[in-house]
């Protein structure tokens, strides 16, 4: 440590070398350098300290020899000051001819400046000689021009001034709302690989602007159409459409019943994040799609639509408590189909998304080979699905992250699951009645998964609207992942969550088998009673 602070005054020091106090004392040698900065003091500090070196190998090798202690202590303060005046005088030097260099450039660039000034002024003086000599020519064609020519330039200075009036107006009428939007969900939405079931959800959150503001061309509607509707959202009851009283009527009479009922009875409205995801989302990527076809500006476009503090707060999903899981587990495991006994521990452990685990089929469950030669069973959800008539589907999944392996935790050959697995067939739903009510063909077997198991939640009593479902084991799994210590970047991995930073992308976008070793043997979460699957199984 050679350079010391006190304020804003830094100070070199050096102790002496053990051999050589009794030549030069014990106190360490000291000297002031003033004002000049950190890092400028850690430079001239590291240069005196090699100068002291050396005069300590001077003083070792008898060079200085025959002094008096104090008289060598001199010498070598004496040396190092020299240096340091030296450095300091050095330093002057370089900033007076770095405030040279800097006045040269002031002085250039207020000379390019008067040049670029002065070609400016001979340009404008050049324009306005072109625009005096039109202005002459239209005087003179004027004071020609005859009665019935003046009629003419009348006539086209009127057809100039609806042209400009229709730009001023969005330009000329592109199609109806309700025609351009039937052509862009069939022709373009149902193209793009979305599932079905939001295209058509989009499509009617949009056709409630369309009831609300009007069945206008495109691109006549205004900010204010949209941020009143927003307004009007806010107001309406959050389940209006399962209300009996409000079957049937629009979104405006929905809010205007609401408000007529007094606070106590007054229904909670839509929550601001389902406003923005569920109406003002589709609209602006549905305008923004039509200003690129039709040619106009967006009204959507750089402005914010602002949700009314009337709006209903959004509630937070919260990850299950061991003892609500551990209660959910007792029930689910005694059952005899096998996704209301699977699918709770399944996404309790791995997190993944009951859309992702209904659709699982024989093949997408299989072990892999570890360096160690030991399998890690693994979920795959990078196929496609193989319909009845041994067709290839596409599998849906939310997004692009989500087309992923998901580790399985050792729990799931201890409990049996992966025996369960080896019974079905390389082809068959993991999870078959969950495709069926009764005798019909479920419409949404997902849809239907969710609300079997929310069903199951409520009637083991852990159920809260929308802050306990059955995502909320998801929530679970990130924290358990966490307690654990797994790695973020494998955590998301295995969650199917995009990974957020630059540093994250790179690298394998599939968990490696490290990493699947990891998850396979991670300690769960303290409390978690996993035995009435292991007793089940045990009996089984």
């Amino acid at each position: 440590m050679y350079l010391t602070r006190s304020g804003s005054h830094f100070r070199f020091q050096i102790r002496v070398p053990s051999d050589l106090t009794d030549k030069l004392g014990k106190t360490p040698i000291r000297l002031a350098l003033g004002c000049v900065g950190l890092s400028r003091g850690h430079k001239i500090a590291r240069l005196l300290a090699g100068q002291a070196e050396q005069l300590f190998i001077a003083v070792r090798s008898n060079e200085l020899s025959g002094m008096k202690m104090v008289d060598l202590r001199g010498l070598i303060i004496e040396q190092l000051v020299e240096m340091l005046t030296a450095t300091v005088d050095e330093a002057a030097e370089t900033l007076a001819l770095q405030e040279d260099v800097r006045q040269k450039e002031l002085r250039a660039f207020r000379l390019r400046h008067q040049r670029e000034s002065f070609q400016r002024e001979k340009e404008i003086e050049a324009k306005l000689k072109i625009v005096g000599e039109q202005i002459r020519e239209v005087q003179e064609r004027a004071r020609t021009i005859e009665a019935g020519g003046i009629k003419d330039v009348r006539a086209e200075l009127d057809g100039l001034a609806k042209i400009v009036a229709l730009s001023l107006d969005g330009g000329p009428a592109r199609p109806l709302l309700s025609d351009a939007l039937e052509e862009w969900t069939n022709d373009i939405r149902y193209h793009e690989g979305i599932d079905a079931k939001k295209v058509r959800t989009d499509q009617n959150r949009i056709n409630d602007f369309k009831d609300f503001a009007g069945d206008k061309p495109v691109n006549k509607y205004e900010f204010f159409d949209f941020q009143k509707f927003a307004n009007l959202l806010a107001r309406v009851p959050a389940n209006y459409s399962k209300l009996p009283q409000l079957r049937g009527k629009t979104r405006r009479e929905a809010a205007e019943f609401n408000d007529s009922l007094s606070l106590a009875e007054r229904y909670e409205t839509l929550a601001g994040k389902s406003i923005e995801d569920n109406y003002i989302s589709p609209l602006r990527m549905f305008f923004r799609d039509m200003a690129a076809q039709y040619q106009f500006r967006s009204p959507l476009t750089d402005v914010l639509i602002r949700i009314p503090r009337d709006a209903k707060e959004s509630t937070d999903r919260q990850p299950f408590e061991v003892g609500d899981l551990n209660t959910w587990f007792a029930y689910a495991a005694k059952r005899a189909r096998a996704d209301e006994k699977w699918l709770p521990l399944l996404g309790t452990i791995t997190g993944a998304r009951v859309g992702e685990l209904i659709f699982l089929q024989g093949k997408d469950l299989y072990p892999m080979m570890g360096p160690d030669e030991e399998l890690y069973w693994v979920i795959d959800l990078r196929t496609a699905l193989t319909a009845e008539d041994g067709t290839k589907v596409k599998r849906k999944v939310k997004n692009k992250p989500s087309s992923r392996l998901i580790a399985l935790h050792e729990v799931f050959e201890e409990t049996g699951f992966i025996d369960y697995v080896r019974s079905r067939q390389s082809s068959d739903y993991v999870f078959p009645a969950a495709f069926y009510h009764g005798k019909d063909r479920v419409e949404d077997p997902a849809d239907a998964a969710s609300k079997r198991m929310n069903r199951m939640l409520k009637k083991v009593g852990i159920h809260k609207t929308l802050e306990n479902t059955f995502h909320s084991t998801r929530h679970f799994a990130k924290d358990a992942m966490r307690l654990a210590q797994v790695d973020e970047r494998t955590l998301d991995l295995q969650s199917g969550h995009s990974l957020k930073t630059v540093s994250r992308k790179y690298g394998k976008k599939i968990l490696k088998t490290e990493e699947m070793e990891v998850l396979r043997a991670m300690p769960l979460p303290l409390g978690l009673d996993l035995s009435p699957y292991l007793e089940a199984f045990r009996k089984a």
